[in-house]
């Protein structure tokens, strides 16, 4: 394994970089690298529903809660302290 994983990179010295053969320079690869990165992570960060979540102090009384979010911390309580 290390052999073929030498032979691959003398193969690359020798050869020379795909990227620089067709006469890309570096920063334009590291540009469109980080923009791919950068839509990657808005993507991300698109499924988070922190836009659903409700304001500071909004439901501080767990009585406020929808009904389907307080048979959730009920059973979680039930389950800490039974």
């Amino acid at each position: 394994m290390l052999q073929q994983t030498v032979t691959t990179v003398l193969a690359a010295v020798e050869g020379g970089h795909a990227a620089a053969e067709a006469g890309i320079p570096p920063e334009v690869w590291g540009g469109g690298v980080f923009a791919v990165l950068i839509g990657l992570m808005i993507v991300t960060f698109s499924y988070a529903n922190r836009g659903l979540s409700p304001e500071v102090g909004e439901h501080e009384d767990p009585a406020e809660l929808p009904a389907d979010e307080r048979a959730l911390l009920n059973d979680y309580d039930a389950k800490r302290h039974g």
